[in-house]
């Protein structure tokens, strides 16, 4: 007769070695946003699968690492919007300054014109009293 204890699998070696590998999984991924971070690069889903060369599905399955990716992408996508309305208010600045300048350009040859205008009528009254007392 047979011996009718079972024979279990010795599966302690392949379960921590998938566990490890998961530790290695998240650590990669948390190592690839840090990165991105300390570069000042985007950080979506895109970016960081590629540089911890894992899918977006597994980006997505991880909830931590999903709420992570979104809440910085979200900070990003504000410091940019943030970003650009100070560039526009300095172009504006620059552009007002710039119309100050001309103006003031613009305001100082009207004087010397008018001064000009001004000294060619006295010349020219004088020139026409020189012509006067010929005829």
């Amino acid at each position: 007769m047979r011996n009718k204890t079972s024979v279990q699998p010795n599966t302690r070696g392949l379960l921590a070695y998938a566990q490890r590998k998961t530790m290695e999984t998240q650590q990669r991924v948390h190592q690839a946003i840090d990165q991105l971070l300390r570069e000042q690069a985007v950080v979506n889903f895109n970016t960081v699968a590629k540089i911890a060369q894992v899918t977006k599905s597994y980006l997505y399955a991880h909830a931590d690492v999903r709420e992570r990716i979104e809440a910085l992408r979200t900070q990003q996508g504000q410091e940019r919007v943030e970003q650009r309305w100070a560039e526009r208010r300095l172009h504006q600045a620059r552009t007002d300054k710039t119309k100050e300048v001309l103006l003031a350009a613009k305001d100082r040859r009207i004087k010397a014109l008018e001064e000009e205008n001004r000294k060619l009528k006295e010349e020219l009254k004088v020139a026409r009293g020189k012509l006067y007392e010929r005829v």
